[in-house]
């Protein structure tokens, strides 16, 4: 096992482990993420990033990708890649082209134009990661540790409705066991996401519940969604084809901004009275929302070119002609 790099932070590492053919990212000993890879010679080729559930939304997916190709520039070795979380990162940092093999080309275009909708749903669930570590930092105040979990309730139940709204209108037609499934986990977290809430801002119904238990609680079906949910995208990609998966995609980042930004648990979920009720609850949300002068996430900006539409549409990021400016991995 040898050792690429030391990262700052809590004891971090990354290592090549030539036995089980993956790079490791270790926290103080302990394996949290991998990047696996296959040899052809002196050719590798990269598979899959996967970083540890309970750590992901630090961005540790960049830097155990950033830490293998660094020493993959430095010791000249060519690679053929298969991994989304690599393209990512390569498209956002460009010089480290250098390390693809001409020859041997990386993951085709056709393979990242066709699954916008796993794209989108992949960098909504990353925010919420990153919005729920940010809540549970040990180092804030009592103030803005409620700000902020505030701010993750706000997303989260707005994704949950979006998600109601689109993905669960479509899967009832053609997934009906994971629309179920997919109906269940909604109801459960929107009212793990109301007990979130109101414990934050003293809630007597929830206070003989510890922080840690409730966050236990909303993470838990935060990655039962997010699981459920990327099977019903994969079902409906295949199904509808890229065109139609690109514009259930622009319509689920639009439905976003436009749900409600408290959970209601109780409230219809499906069909024509599911709409009904979530048009009616963001007006009453809104109204509280002013209030109650909330400070919640505003709408970003869309930008007025047509390359990387949503990481442009969700981040509000500038019009930029280069198709190197879209976010990295941070699982």
């Amino acid at each position: 096992m040898r050792t690429l790099a030391k990262i700052p932070g809590p004891d971090l590492t990354v290592v090549e482990n030539d036995e089980l053919r993956r790079y490791e990212l270790l926290a103080a000993g302990t394996t949290v993420g991998t990047l696996d890879f296959r040899l052809l010679g002196r050719r590798r080729v990269l598979g899959h990033t996967e970083i540890a559930a309970d750590q992901r939304g630090r961005g540790l997916g960049t830097a155990l990708i950033k830490a293998a190709l660094d020493d993959l520039v430095t010791t000249g070795v060519r690679v053929t890649n298969y991994c989304p979380a690599v393209e990512r990162f390569l498209q956002s940092n460009p010089e480290y082209a250098v390390v693809l093999d001409p020859e041997h080309p990386p993951m085709p275009a056709s393979r990242r134009q066709h699954a916008p909708l796993q794209q989108l749903v992949h960098v909504q669930h990353s925010r919420l990661r990153e919005l729920a570590a940010g809540s549970q930092d040990p180092n804030l105040d009592g103030f803005e540790r409620r700000r902020t979990t505030d701010q993750f309730a706000a997303v989260a139940a707005q994704h949950a409705a979006a998600v109601a709204d689109v993905l669960l209108t479509a899967a009832r037609t053609s997934c009906g066991d994971d629309a179920a499934v997919l109906l269940h986990n909604l109801k459960q977290f929107e009212q793990a996401l109301r007990v979130l809430k109101g414990r934050a801002y003293g809630d007597a119904r929830f206070l003989n519940l510890s922080s840690a238990e409730t966050w236990q609680q909303a993470e838990r079906l935060l990655t039962e969604h997010e699981s459920t949910e990327a099977r019903i995208v994969s079902g409906l990609e295949r199904l509808h084809g890229a065109d139609q998966a690109t514009d259930m995609a622009r319509t689920l980042a639009q439905r976003q901004w436009s749900s409600p930004t408290r959970p209601h648990p109780n409230s219809p979920h499906a069909g024509v009275a599911g709409r009904l009720a979530r048009q009616l609850w963001r007006i009453a949300d809104s109204t509280w929302d002013e209030l109650e002068g909330r400070g919640l996430p505003t709408e970003p900006a869309e930008p007025a070119n047509q390359h990387s539409t949503f990481s442009h549409y969700l981040f509000g990021t500038a019009d930029d002609p280069d198709p190197t400016d879209q976010d990295p991995e941070k699982r």
